[in-house]
Parts: C-alpha cells; sequence; structure tokens
C-alpha cells in the first residue's frame, strides 16, 4: 500500500541516485510556454550574429500569450539555467541550445529509416559488397554475404552480417545526404567519437570516462559462425578482448575490440605515414574516407590472460606494426616486421599516446634505386586521363548525365564533381583501377606502361614502392582487360605523350 505521508514528487522518486540539479533541470522543461520561449529564442538566432540577444516586448510578442505576468514568471525560471539576459534582452545559453538542438536532429520524434542500401565498399572479410541500413537511430554497415561481427542482440536490432553499427547517429544525418554520404559523415562522428573515449572525455556530455577491459572465457566458433559466448565474430581475434566505455555522468556507453585503444596511437600515425596513407579525412570524398576505415581495422591476438597481453597487428604494404597492450590498454611495447624479416623492437612507453617521440619506424618493404625514375606531372596525368574517359566532357558514372559542376580537388589532386540530375558527387577516378590506391597516378601510370617490359622488382625499385603494392595495381590493370571501358581507358592514357 502506497503511503500517503510521502511528500516526494514523480520527479524526485525517479531521479533515484541522480544529483538534485538533474530533478531541477527537468522540472524547468515542465512547461509549455518555457518551451515555447527556448523555440522562439532559437527561431531568431543567428550562429554568425554578435548579438542574439530579443527584448522582452519582442519576445512576449513571440509566443502569443495574453498575460505578461504569467509569461514574464516562466522566462525568470529559465535564466539562468538555459538562457541569459543581458543589457539587450535574453538569448539562449549553451545549455538551452543544447535542448533544442536535440530536438532539430531529430532525436525521439522523427521516425527515419534507410533500408539496406549496397555503398561502393567492399567487406574487409569476405570481399563481398556492404550495405547500409538506418533505423531505430542506428546506422549500421552490413555485409551481404557473411556473418559479419556483431551478433544480433535481437531480430529488430542488430541485422544479420553487422560489420559495424554507429550508435546514436540522429535521423537529421540522413538529410540531403547520399547513402554513400551518410557512410562518410557516419564514419566521421564514428572516429570522433572514439577518439574521445580513448582520452576519457564522454562525446555526449563531456563526463569522465570509465573504461574496462573485457576477455571471452572461451573465444571459439567454427568457420562461419559467431562465438557462442559473446556473439561477435572470431575471425582475427577482434571480439577477443573487447573494452568498455561508460560516462559516470550521463551513462553514454560503446563497446569496442581492444585495438581502437590505439588506432592513432604515434606508432601508428607513423607507420601508415610511412608507407604514404595520412590518417586524414574529407567528407566530400568517400573514397578517402573508405579506404581510412579500412586502414584502421587491425588484427589483436589475446597473447597471455595473466598478465594481460594483447598484440594489436596493423598491416600495409606487406609490413606488419605490431603494439602489446597490457590490462589497462597501455602499450608496452611496439614493434616492426618488414615482410617477413625478424621482429624489431622499437620503443618501451609507460603511458598510451603520452610518448615523447614516434618510433624511428623506416619506409618497410621498399628497395631504394640507384636511378629513380623521372615521373610524368600529376596533373598532365589526370588531364589525360580525363580526355580518355570523357572526350565531350565529365559524365556522372551514376546517371550519365553531363549536367554537372566542380566541387574542389580530392588529394591526389583530381577534380571533384556533383550531378544536378542525381545530386551524386564523384572525381575523375571515381569508378576506375586507379582510385582506391595508395600509389599516386603518376606511379600507377608507369606501372601499366612498364609491367610489359620491366620486372615487378626492378619497378619497386624505381619508384621506391613495396614489391606487393606493385604487384597487387599490376594483377589490377591486367584484370581491367576483361572490361572493355576500362581497357580503353587504360590503353588510351599509356599512350598519351606524358614526359
Amino acid at each position: 500500500m502506497t503511503d500517503s505521508t510521502v511528500s516526494e514528487s514523480p520527479l524526485e522518486s525517479a531521479a533515484g541516485a541522480a544529483e538534485p540539479h538533474v530533478t531541477e533541470a527537468f522540472k524547468l522543461l515542465s512547461d509549455e510556454i518555457r518551451l515555447a520561449i527556448l523555440l522562439s529564442l532559437w527561431e531568431v538566432y543567428d550562429p554568425q550574429a554578435e548579438n542574439n540577444a530579443v527584448s522582452f516586448s519582442q519576445l512576449f510578442d513571440r509566443i502569443g500569450i495574453h498575460d505578461s505576468g504569467n509569461f514574464s514568471y516562466h522566462l525568470d525560471k529559465l535564466v539562468g539555467h538555459y538562457v541569459e539576459k543581458t543589457d539587450d534582452g535574453y538569448r539562449l545559453r549553451n545549455s538551452g541550445l543544447k535542448i533544442v538542438r536535440a530536438v532539430i536532429a531529430g532525436s525521439g520524434l522523427e521516425t527515419r529509416r534507410l533500408p539496406p542500401t549496397e555503398i561502393p565498399r567492399s567487406c574487409y572479410h569476405c570481399g563481398a559488397p556492404v550495405e547500409l541500413s538506418y533505423e531505430d537511430e542506428r546506422l549500421y554497415q552490413i555485409c551481404s554475404e557473411c556473418e559479419g561481427n556483431i551478433g544480433p542482440e535481437s531480430a529488430e536490432r542488430t541485422p544479420e552480417g553487422t560489420l559495424i553499427v554507429y550508435d546514436d547517429f540522429n535521423p537529421a544525418g540522413l538529410a540531403h545526404r547520399t547513402p554513400e554520404e551518410v557512410f562518410v559523415a557516419g564514419t566521421i562522428e564514428y572516429l570522433q567519437g572514439v577518439k574521445l573515449l580513448i582520452r576519457g572525455v564522454c562525446p555526449e556530455c563531456s563526463g569522465p570516462i570509465e573504461e574496462s577491459l573485457h576477455i571471452c572465457d572461451s573465444h571459439d566458433a567454427p568457420a562461419g559462425e559467431l562465438c557462442p559466448n559473446c556473439g561477435t565474430s572470431v575471425r582475427g581475434g577482434w571480439n577477443e578482448a573487447r573494452v568498455r566505455y561508460v560516462c559516470s555522468v550521463c551513462k553514454h556507453s560503446a563497446s569496442y575490440p581492444a585495438w581502437v585503444a590505439v588506432f592513432d596511437h604515434p606508432a601508428v600515425v607513423t607507420f601508415y605515414h610511412e608507407h604514404g596513407f595520412d590518417m586524414t579525412y574529407d567528407l566530400d570524398d568517400p573514397e578517402v574516407c573508405g579506404r581510412l576505415f579500412e586502414r584502421l581495422k587491425k588484427d589483436q591476438t589475446v597473447v597471455s590472460r595473466d598478465p594481460v597481453r594483447i598484440r594489436v597487428t596493423a598491416t600495409c604494404d606487406g609490413a606488419e606494426l605490431y603494439l602489446t597492450l597490457d590490462g589497462s590498454l597501455t602499450v608496452v611495447d611496439v614493434g616492426l616486421d618488414d615482410l617477413g624479416t625478424d621482429r624489431d623492437s622499437a620503443m618501451d612507453v609507460s603511458k598510451r599516446g603520452t610518448s615523447d617521440s614516434s618510433p624511428d619506424i623506416p619506409p618497410s618493404g621498399r628497395q631504394e634505386s640507384d636511378d629513380p625514375v623521372s615521373l610524368p606531372d600529376t596533373d598532365d596525368c589526370l588531364q589525360a586521363l580525363r580526355r580518355s574517359r570523357w572526350p565531350n566532357g565529365p559524365h556522372c558514372p551514376n546517371c550519365d548525365s553531363m549536367d554537372t559542376i566542380k566541387k574542389g580537388t580530392t588529394s591526389k589532386g583530381a577534380q571533384r564533381y556533383k550531378c544536378h540530375a542525381c545530386d551524386r558527387k564523384f572525381n575523375d577516378l571515381t569508378g576506375t583501377l586507379f582510385a582506391d590506391h595508395q600509389l599516386s597516378i603518376p606511379e600507377m601510370i608507369h606501372i601499366a606502361r612498364e609491367m610489359d617490359t620491366a620486372e615487378m622488382t626492378e619497378i619497386s625499385q624505381q619508384l621506391d614502392r613495396s614489391y606487393k603494392a606493385v604487384l597487387e595495381f599490376a594483377h589490377e590493370v591486367r584484370d581491367s582487360s576483361t572490361a572493355s571501358s576500362e581497357s580503353t581507358v587504360l590503353a588510351a592514357v599509356k599512350r598519351s605523350n606524358l614526359a
């Protein structure tokens, strides 16, 4: 039976162990007039304006009520919490802006859905096409063929074949974007969130993060199936050790393979830089963003459970970088294997990401040539490619429309375009065998020209590039002969008068 003497309000009863200011914050938003004040101040808010203050009379007129005393009472309740009073009037504080923005972003109110849609990415497990879907404020990357990384929590929550989940992706993220652009936006938001979490900052409220490591007791499963103990994929040892992050203030939480703790460690950034890949990304360039995401995936192995030792492996151009983590996810050892040579310990650090300097990592898998080749100019190569590909001007590879506009350049110097007909973005390299490589355009054209008369080792030495990178591109060139459009463009570029 309920005690009639209890004086707590429903909010106070529900708050439990929460701080008193949490209950007060909810109370302040419990009246429609107060919400109308916040919305009205947001409507006149201009991010570029020096002064966004609105006078009392202007704000009163915008709300549309007749009792100025009642309006003044509710306005005063918001001042100091969500609204700031200045000499010029009233304006939203950051806390007030966040309240309105949460609603504008569509959280909890707007129902948007993106059915599984194929994007130009391949599964990093089996090579099958990847699909993107959005439901219940979650964005999913899904393999169209294999079991993915994550087991279904329920039929509604996690689709079969899920590779990665972008939690809390707002419905507004789908507005005015193609599926490929949604993928880019989701990836950038995901990476920024991971960066904050591994540094102990909550991406939602800026509160402190509690970090804990969880290792599956028996991480095993038959090929093509998920581990029955933790419900995740066993491939690459990705999920045997996972790190969980929980905010002690707002309870925001996330769980990732342990290797995310070092995804932008100085040794990792240096390793990729030495192999011609900078860990930057560009919202207007899905290819760059996709390559970045593919570089981030790393194998991991639980070497020891007592004491805990986890080896994380980053691979590029046939070289492998090893980082060993302890139970607190601190990097205790870094080493490098160069195309199968002996492991060379590079450094011993006591704190993750706090070393004074990055290890001096050599450009693995490359052999310097006494007679380096003279390569053609990048702009000349791109002009030759455009002339060969589009004799009458750029065509959208999606809908073949010529109604396009230029939108800057990619990191390789290729011209970007936007199609007015289908709203897709593309560049000079989109859809060609030149599109997704660390090699430069002149280097790829040199390989295509010389591969029939020179040995791959000789070309590798000339370009100071790894044998594996040269060989892989040469194989793609040979495979392109089965595609008439590709072979025609490639042949024309090879014949071009490039110095």
